[in-house]
């Protein structure tokens, strides 16, 4: 009975062939593979001087030369059979973007490349990995049905990876490791700047340690968000600084929470977990005044951390 007295429609809808069907989903995915190559080359052109600038600043580091590898475990799954023919993925990793003036630039790796391990394997990349392939400065590579060894002179960066997440979301965050971009939040900014006052935030955040402290407050709170706003205040300070020593411009980013404003108002006067968006623009404001009047005095670009605390919050 409830099979029957299912609700029909009360129209007839246009038919649509099965071709014109699937001709118009491969356009999608197409574009929207497209969008996430563009969004992760840029996340890794804004990212790479904020890492390298910042590595006294940072806890962990580690060698890097510059490149983004990808697979098609690095894509959605319900993209991976497009990501093979839109950008070249397969079940290897391989060179995907690399920054220019990086290491890998200089010493002419291509996209499409593929690193090897001492067996002439490929090679299973992880943050600890790249140190130990890097160690002699030289990788051995496949391009094409050639294998290759390149003379690499790799540099040291902040030891979090940049990611890029699919989402509708205008969000980034930090978990200790990585700092994680949302599409949407690629989309929102409007410039490198701003995309470097996020970044240069959420590396905040990983090396004050805020991600155990706030762990930690939320327990012994017994669930109380309110403890975390003095962190997410602080990020934004430091972050300012990781923004300007990576030679950005710090002028106007503050707009950024003018414009987050407009589509997220109950921001402007709730502050629950985060300050309000006033209170993030006008201390932005005040942090650029602090860093341009070290400048001009020819002090080093350093947050005042207190008490002698060190660079990574302990």
């Amino acid at each position: 009975m409830a099979l029957v007295g299912c609700a029909g429609l009360d129209t007839r809808l246009p038919e649509i062939s099965a071709p014109d069907l699937a001709a118009e989903t491969q356009m999608q995915e197409t574009t929207a593979l497209r969008q996430i190559e563009d969004k992760s080359e840029r996340l890794l052109r804004v990212g790479w001087p904020i890492l390298t600038a910042n590595v006294e600043l940072c806890p962990k580091s580690r060698p890097a030369i510059g490149v983004k590898m990808h697979s098609l475990k690095s894509y959605p799954k319900r993209l991976r059979s497009s990501a093979g023919r839109v950008l070249g993925a397969d079940d290897t990793q391989r060179v995907l973007h690399i920054t220019k003036g990086s290491p890998a630039d200089v010493s002419g790796l291509q996209r499409g490349d593929i690193i090897l391990d001492d067996d002439g394997q490929t090679a299973e990349l992880d943050s600890e990995a790249w140190s130990e392939f890097l160690r002699d400065n030289t990788l051995n590579i496949r391009r094409g049905t050639e294998t290759l060894s390149v003379a690499i002179d790799p540099v040291s960066v902040c030891d979090y990876a940049l990611k890029l997440s699919s989402s509708g979301a205008i969000n980034a965050y930090a978990d200790g490791r990585n700092i994680t971009m949302t599409t949407a939040m690629m989309d929102f900014v409007e410039s490198d700047e701003e995309l470097a006052l996020i970044i240069g935030h959420e590396l905040g955040h990983n090396t004050m340690g805020h991600i155990r402290k706030i762990v930690g407050n939320f327990i012994f709170s017994f669930g109380g968000t309110r403890y975390t706003r003095p962190f997410e205040s602080e990020a934004d300070y430091v972050g300012l600084y990781y923004l300007k020593r990576a030679g950005y411009s710090t002028q106007g980013v503050e707009d950024f929470w003018r414009r987050l404003a407009k589509v997220s108002p109950k921001s402007i006067n709730r502050a629950k977990s985060h300050p309000t968006f006033p209170d993030r623009y006008l201390r932005i404001q005040a942090s650029r005044d602090e860093i341009e009047a070290k400048q001009s005095e020819g002090k080093p670009l350093l947050p005042n951390f207190k008490n002698g605390a060190s660079p990574s919050g302990t």
